[in-house]
């Protein structure tokens, strides 16, 4: 029987839960405080006001009361939604079905209307966002074991184990994945080390897709393998490792050039758009946030001496702004002494913090 953990560190400006099973990670959920307000969450459930019918795109847009982010109820072929024809300014109730995903907006389910008074806000939030509210900090290894599967579940690289490497580019239109040997050693026999493989790779890709909260259309290119029956059990293996995740997965037949197509469910946004900008390099707030970590852990070895923390200028900029009030959470964990200087050469991603 498998062994399942949950490890949830509640660090300033967002609290990280992973899901472990037998010691590997396998779900990711984070919530940021900069959230609040701003981005319709899976599950959440709001009264809301119709803004806009737009019968050619065969859907509504409704305000959220989030500023520019607005939400998407689909009509039917009549331009109902549940046999209601809606019209604009109406309030309703809506509960959000899948996050904002590549500019896409959130997209909503009716569940009744009109809305109570006060409408647009959000109502209730899923039960588990709820309880992460009430998460602790964690003790600093388990915070560093954290940090370092976020980091690995932005990367385009990931390992197979056993050896071999998934290389993992998602675009507007699919999730692309690439099955690659690298260094792997194993059976002399070709084929029977392909299929190995290829059988590692699947459950890989499955672990993958669900750390780094990626859906929609995925295509993965397999080792080639000349016997059919060999594809099919790469398919079986692929199909029994995502027998249990919870976005619904729909896998295919491998087709003639070693590529299996399938679907999955794209509730939450993906991780790397929350956490890195266009150009794949980390947000300004993800390397603050990964430096108020720094600091806390430098503090707490180094009990009442100044904590220093030299930083890029845009990251910097992020923290003097303080839009989601870390000035007084740090001040409650280590009291006022730190100090930030910005390094005007530096590259965002670089991370400087020592006690004085």
């Amino acid at each position: 029987m498998s062994a399942v953990e949950t490890w949830i560190d509640a660090a300033i400006g967002e609290t990280r839960q992973v899901l472990v099973r037998d010691g590997a990670p396998i779900m990711l959920h984070v919530t940021r405080w900069s959230d609040a307000g701003k981005r319709a969450l899976w599950g959440e459930a709001y009264a809301a006001r119709v803004r806009t019918v737009d019968r050619r795109r065969r859907g509504c847009f409704v305000d959220l009361g989030l500023g520019d982010e607005h939400g998407f109820l689909r009509l039917d072929a009549q331009g109902r939604v549940k046999g209601r024809a809606l019209a604009e300014g109406q309030g309703v109730v809506v509960r959000v079905t899948r996050e904002a995903v590549r500019g896409k907006a959130a997209v909503l389910e009716l569940l009744a209307e009109p809305a109570p008074e006060g409408a647009p806000r959000r109502l209730q939030r899923p039960e588990c966002d709820s309880d992460l509210e009430a998460a602790t900090p964690s003790e600093i290894e388990a915070r560093e074991r954290i940090d370092d599967i976020v980091d690995a579940s932005l990367a385009h690289i990931a390992p197979i184990p056993g050896g071999g490497l998934l290389t993992i580019e998602p675009t507007a239109a699919l999730v692309a994945i690439d099955v690659d040997s690298g260094r792997r050693s194993g059976s002399p026999d070709a084929e029977k080390f392909a299929l190995d493989l290829n059988i590692a790779a699947a459950q890989a890709v499955a672990r993958e897709l669900r750390l780094r909260n990626l859906g929609g259309i995925v295509a993965i290119d397999f080792v080639s393998m000349r016997d059919r029956r060999g594809g099919e059990a790469v398919v079986a293996a692929l199909k029994a490792a995502v027998a249990d995740d919870p976005w619904g997965v729909t896998v295919a037949a491998m087709s003639r050039f070693g590529v299996v197509e399938m679907s999955r469910g794209q509730l939450r946004a993906p991780l790397a758009e929350r956490f890195l900008d266009a150009d794949g390099r980390p947000s300004a707030e993800t390397v603050a946030l990964k430096a108020l970590r720094a600091m806390e852990r430098e503090a707490r070895g180094a009990r009442g001496r100044e904590v220093v923390a030299r930083l890029a200028p845009d990251v910097i900029a992020w923290l003097e702004a303080d839009v989601i009030g870390w000035r007084e959470a740090l001040r409650s964990r280590i009291g006022p002494r730190w100090r930030l200087l910005a390094e005007p050469a530096g590259v965002r991603e670089r991370i400087d913090v020592e006690a004085v």
